[in-house]
């Protein structure tokens, strides 16, 4: 007969393995999203060290190995929303408003059209300033945001 003790470490043990199997899959969920983000097709293991650096920060935003995913973690994998911080480099940013700007399309090429790009400025900048702590420029916003628009009029839709 076993004693308390070797059931309670042998229950204890089943239950650090399931929770360590649903962490990985959380990681591997996170990984996927933010590899269709970024348009990396091959391996983490294969990106130069920099980069694989960088992808490392990203996950660990999104999820903890002590913890598994966080809310913005989850935010991603259900809305795919990339959450911005204080931490975010001018690529992430740069996604950011390339997201956003093809959700609300038909308001920012109105915008355009009527040549009230301060208010695109600012809407972009107080929601940005908001979650990284600092103001972005008037030029990269407008050159960002008028990249898709300029695709869409081009391709006349």
């Amino acid at each position: 007969m076993k004693s308390y003790s070797q059931v309670y470490n042998a229950s204890k043990a089943d239950v650090l393995g399931q929770r360590k199997a649903i962490f990985d899959t959380q990681k591997i969920a996170i990984v996927n999203v933010l590899k269709e983000e970024y348009m990396i097709t091959g391996k983490m293991s294969e990106l130069p060290a920099d980069k694989k650096k960088d992808m490392a920060k990203r996950v660990l935003e999104y999820w903890s190995p002590k913890t598994g995913i966080n809310a913005k973690g989850i935010k991603l994998l259900n809305e795919n929303v990339i959450t911005l911080s204080p931490n975010s480099n001018i690529e992430d940013i740069k996604l950011y408003i390339q997201k956003q700007t093809k959700k609300n399309i038909e308001q920012l090429t109105e915008c355009f059209r009527a040549g009230e790009t301060k208010v695109i400025v600012e809407t972009f900048n107080d929601d940005i300033k908001s979650m990284i702590g600092r103001s972005l420029k008037e030029k990269f916003i407008v050159n960002t945001v008028w990249d898709i628009i300029s695709n869409r009029i081009k391709n006349g839709l």
